[in-house]
Order: structure tokens, then sequence, then C-alpha cells
């Protein structure tokens, strides 16, 4: 568990100075995309430094790259061993000394004039604590990309379409002045291979400037599907995995709720295997029970995305199901593997509003999940 945030006080508006460090943590240092994001142009009058940590000791430096790296406004700092997304950007983060950081990741793609549009930015805007640019995704290429746009798990790239101000940003591309980092750091408690701790360490610099970062979409950067829009649940587990640390790190974001799928899932295992052992009778009930919250969960989500996205396909819906229970699941085993049993029923608020008392409101997926559950319960009932 990473050590607490110093609360000191920090100044975190005045007029920077025209210094600017690029982080980038790369495991692949793939040419293809480092080499252009080395040759952004640069604006006139500010002196930016590259931070590249490579963090597989055993990849291979192109020559290319090589000989790029030569100039001394590019650093190369290779990890000796995997050290994980956190203590890859923190060690680019202290390299440097620039007022301003940028934060771009090593998959993306970036227009020749992304510095140039956040040197605009600054100008405009110098009392800013950061910028958060716009990550544009391609359309949805196939069905499991569909489903994780729908899912929400891109929310965060194109939230500069969507607001002028937000609560934190994606490291693959998000800029924040020097000033109000401080000493907060990513924290090395999340997941090496990420999960939860942008969130955390933009919101932390959230907490102590009091201020919502300024979104940017001219600042824009292109980043592909992931595994080429192919089936891949292992990155949303390991999500999960990473944001069951955010409620005990952020309490004040944290709120309860409704128990979701795969933690009433869980209990009713649990519970039924208890009752199984004591009478064999119980095995009926709890398979019909545990078959009536599958069925009231399909249902319900069916419900809520009809009404918000219209009629799915049938594989795009199954697939939003499986993201769903796969990350509700990283969610629970995260927390469960900490021994950490009041994060049943624990949710995060990414949006960053303040902790909420009492359960969350009701939603259309929740009214009739519920109703469902009651049915059940009659049926239950009247049967056994």
């Amino acid at each position: 568990m990473s050590a607490p945030v110093k609360r000191e006080t920090y100044i975190c508006n005045f007029m920077a100075t025209q210094t600017l460090d690029i982080v980038i943590p790369s495991y692949r240092l793939d040419e293809a995309y480092i080499l252009p994001l080395l040759q952004l142009k640069k604006p006139r009058d500010w002196i930016v430094k590259y931070y590249i940590i490579v963090d597989n000791p055993l990849v291979g430096i192109s020559k290319n790259i090589a000989d790029i790296i030569d100039s001394n406004n590019i650093n190369l700092l290779v990890n000796t061993s995997n050290e994980g997304a956190s203590a890859s950007r923190n060690k680019g983060l202290e390299a440097g000394v620039g007022e301003w950081v940028l934060f771009l990741d090593d998959d993306i793609r970036a227009g020749s004039d992304l510095l140039l549009n956040y040197v605009e930015a600054i100008n405009k805007y110098p009392d800013e604590i950061g910028f958060i640019g716009f990550v544009s995704l391609p359309p949805p290429n196939t069905p499991f990309a569909t489903a994780l746009k729908i899912s929400g798990a891109t929310m965060v790239f194109d939230i500069a379409e969507k607001r002028s101000r937000f609560t934190w940003g994606a490291t693959a591309n998000t800029l924040v002045k020097r000033s109000a980092i401080g000493d907060i750091r990513f924290s090395s408690a999340y997941p090496k291979f990420g999960g939860g701790e942008d969130v955390d360490f933009f919101l932390h610099i959230r907490d102590r400037c009091a201020k919502d970062f300024k979104t940017v979409l001219s600042a824009k950067v292109d980043h592909p599907w992931w595994d080429e829009g192919r089936p891949n649940f292992a990155r949303t587990l390991r999500y999960g995995i990473g944001n069951s640390f955010l409620g005990q790190f952020n309490a004040g974001y944290a709120y309860y709720d409704f128990l979701n799928f795969i933690e009433t899932i869980f209990l009713s295992v649990f519970f039924g295997g208890l009752l199984f052992i004591l009478n064999v009778q119980t095995f009926t009930a709890v398979v019909v029970c545990i078959g009536g919250i599958i069925l009231s969960e399909l249902l319900a989500l069916w419900v809520h995305l009809v009404k918000r996205e219209g009629a799915l396909p049938p594989y795009i819906f199954l697939h939003v199901f499986f993201l769903r229970i796969v990350y509700q699941t990283g969610l629970l085993y995260g927390n469960l593997a900490r021994g950490r049993f009041r994060g049943f029923g624990e949710r995060f608020d990414d949006l960053g509003r303040i902790k909420k008392v009492g359960f969350h409101r009701f939603n259309t997926y929740k009214l009739v999940k519920w109703v469902a559950y009651a049915v059940l319960a009659f049926l239950l009932l009247a049967l056994f």
C-alpha cells in the first residue's frame, strides 16, 4: 500500500515558465508509435524534454529510435525489471523538472500540432491545474469493440467532446502543472499493468487544488482498439481488480448501493452451500434461486440497454453482459483478496462527486431487477 499523501500547502495556480516534460511509459517500444511522438512540432520559446521509460529490460531498441534519442532532450530510461505503469510514470515524472508534465501512452498517434494546441490552451488559461486532451477511438469494428463502447469502458477517452471540465483524465493524453502535482505520485498499490491508478492520481491533485481539469478538444490523439477489437476480457478483469482500491483510498467518493450481480451470486452460492450441508432438500431451491437471479439480471440489463441504445443484436448484448460480470468479478476478487469485506456493496463515483448518503438512486435497470427479484422470492415461497 502506498504511503498517504502529505496534505501540505501547494501553489496550484501561477504563471508557468516555458518548460514541458513528456512522460511515456512503454513496454513494447514500437517505433511505429514512438517515433512520430518524438517528432511533434515544438512550440517556439519552449524547452520540451522527453522521458521514455522502458518497462521491459528484454525489449530491443531499434536503430531509428537509438539515433533520435542522441538528442539531449530525449531521455530513454530502461527499468531493470518489469515495474508496472505506476512506477514507470513516477520515474519519468521525477526525472524531469518541467513546469508542465504531459502524460502519453505508447500506443497512440498524435497530430503534429498536439503540443502547439496544448500551449495555446496554457496561454489562454494560465491558471488551470491541467488539461485533459481528446483520445479518439475509431468507429467500433467488431461486436466486442461495440460492447466496450456501450458498456462505458471508454467513457473518459472522449470526455473532451462532452464536458468543458472533468475530474480526471486518461494517461493516454493529459497535461498537468507540476506545482499542482507536488509530491503526489501514482500509487504502487494498484495492479502493475494498470487499473484505477490514473483515477486515483488525478483525483488527489483535483482534491488538493479544489479545481477540476479543463478539457481541450483540439489536443487530440488517436487510439486503436485494443487487440484490434478482438474479445479480451482479461483487461476488464484487471481494471475491476484495480478499481476495487478506489473506494479504499478515496473514501470521499465511495458510497453503498444494492449488491451487484456477482456479489448476489457469490452470497447465494455461499449460503446455499451452507444450507445444503445442513439440509440436502435445499439444493433445488438454491438452484432455482441462482437461475432466477441470472434471468433477472439478463432481463434488467436488456431493458436498460434497449431504453438507452435501442434494440441490440444478441451477440453484442451478450458481450456487454459478460463485460459487466467480468468487471464485477474483478471488483469482488480485489476486495476479497485483501480481506476487505466492507467492499461488498461499495461503489465508487468516478465522476468525482461528493460522497452520497445511503443507497444510490433507482434507475430503470434497478427497478426491473428488483421487481424480478420480488417475483422470484414469491415463487420460491410458493414452491418451497
